[in-house]
């Protein structure tokens, strides 16, 4: 690993410190997993993960194409 040297506010500090001293890390982890949460590229979801909870909500035919069409070019 290398070394990085960081100037920040006395707030900054503070708070670091704080979150360190609650989660029992050490600071350096504790920057080391802000940067990795909010720098890192985010893995998209897919459209199931996304929807997932709407499956199995529509009621209807399970096979669409066995319903009469009307309107949509049938008269």
């Amino acid at each position: 690993m290398e070394t990085v040297t960081l100037k920040m506010e006395r707030k900054h500090i503070a708070l670091l410190k704080d979150q360190a001293k609650a989660l029992g890390r050490s600071q350096a982890a504790v920057v080391r997993d802000l940067i990795e949460q909010h720098l890192a590229p985010k893995k998209r979801p897919s459209l199931y993960e996304r929807a997932k909870d709407l499956c199995g909500t529509v009621r209807g035919p399970k096979d669409l194409s066995s319903r009469p069409l009307t309107g949509y070019g049938r008269d």
